[in-house]
């Protein structure tokens, strides 16, 4: 992956699209009109060029409809029953059933607290530690003491306690429109204690704590714009709805995807990416052939409320064969892709076109 205009959450988009084990590159400065050649290169290589465009006027407009345009953050939001009973039906799905066993065997107890003290020991002993160990690269860990200043204006802490030893908390917010859930800390960032399903116990109890207060909302926070196994369909599968600018202002990025190249395409199908389409979101996603493949892409297109349409690409066979299953959901867009080598087959002009052939 290749980054231009930011270096901000580099290392965590790549992670998704180049495994556990990426590791940073030489860093420099490039002049503006010498990235579209860079991009060209990197893209027909197989790689992935990523680029923010602060002024989109001032670049060639057939340079950027080779892009889909990509937020850098995308937010969680959920609508909220008036009482607890009604929310945890709601929340008990085929997909959230394992997380309540899980949840019933670690026996966990819950306490909410504002106490200044307990807020300094889970920053030092919770939160800091866990954000080093998942973002070691571009973790940005926030002060304690704008934690501090939280608690003046609604700030919270739910609690985890396993055996009367507290192993995890959630810092959050109340405000008269929502109920924000916010920092997340597990003591010494123990995997252990992680695996216990110790972070679905802290929504399900903050989203009860909403509920408590009164609130019809609450915000699960921003996770990267990309679903697959990740954090957003983690939130989603909680009964979130996925959206932008709820928690403020979010950047947006130019990815350059040449769909010659079959990395690209696993990629794609691996970790669908949510776009922005001017005040919608939608999701580009890789169709392979098979049974399995088209199941899942399906059953996908069904969930994650917020995203108006699924482009599921593929080629013109693959579309085929699966033409009646894809037809069931209104959301998806079948976009055939003939694959073929020659110039470079941009995934923007793909979907600007809805019929390629290169």
């Amino acid at each position: 992956m290749w980054c231009a205009g930011f270096e901000n959450l580099a290392p965590s988009i790549a992670a998704f699209f180049c495994g556990d084990d990426v590791r940073l590159g030489p860093r420099g400065h490039i002049w503006r009109d010498r990235v579209p050649d860079r991009v060209a290169s990197v893209a027909g290589a197989g790689g992935l060029p990523i680029v923010r465009v602060l002024e989109p006027d001032r670049w060639p407009a057939e340079w950027l409809r080779r892009a889909i345009v990509v937020p850098q953050g995308v937010d969680i939001y959920s609508q909220l029953p008036a009482d607890s009973e009604t929310l945890l039906a709601q929340l008990l799905t085929s997909t959230t059933r394992e997380d309540f066993r899980r949840i019933r065997r670690a026996n966990f107890t819950y306490r909410v607290t504002h106490d200044p003290d307990v807020i300094r020991e889970f920053h030092a002993r919770h939160y800091a530690p866990l954000v080093a160990e998942r973002f070691p690269d571009d973790g940005e860990i926030v002060g304690v003491e704008k934690l501090l200043d939280r608690l003046n204006h609604g700030g919270e802490l739910v609690c985890a306690d396993i055996d009367g030893a507290w192993v995890a908390g959630m810092f959050n917010l109340d405000t008269p429109d929502s109920y924000d859930l916010g920092s997340l800390g597990i003591r010494e960032a123990d995997n252990a204690v992680r695996q216990k399903r110790v972070v679905a116990a802290l929504i399900v109890r903050s989203l009860e704590r909403a509920v408590e207060l009164g609130r019809g909302r609450a915000t699960l926070g921003r996770s990267l714009p990309f679903l697959g196994k990740g954090p957003v369909w983690f939130k989603a599968k909680w009964g979130g709805t996925i959206t932008r600018g709820v928690l403020g202002p979010v950047q947006e990025l130019h990815m350059f995807m040449d769909l010659r190249h079959a990395a690209v395409r696993r990629m794609l199908s691996a970790s669908p990416v949510v776009q922005a389409e001017g005040s919608s979101l939608a999701v580009s996603t890789w169709l392979e052939p098979g049974d399995k493949p088209l199941q899942e892409t399906t059953r996908n297109a069904g969930r994650f409320p917020g995203i108006s349409r699924w482009y599921v690409l593929a080629e013109p066979q693959t579309l085929a064969a699966a033409g009646a299953q894809l037809s069931s959901s209104e959301r998806i867009v079948p976009v055939p892709v003939t694959l073929r080598r020659g110039r470079s087959l941009w995934l923007g002009e793909a979907l600007s076109s809805l019929a390629v052939s290169a």
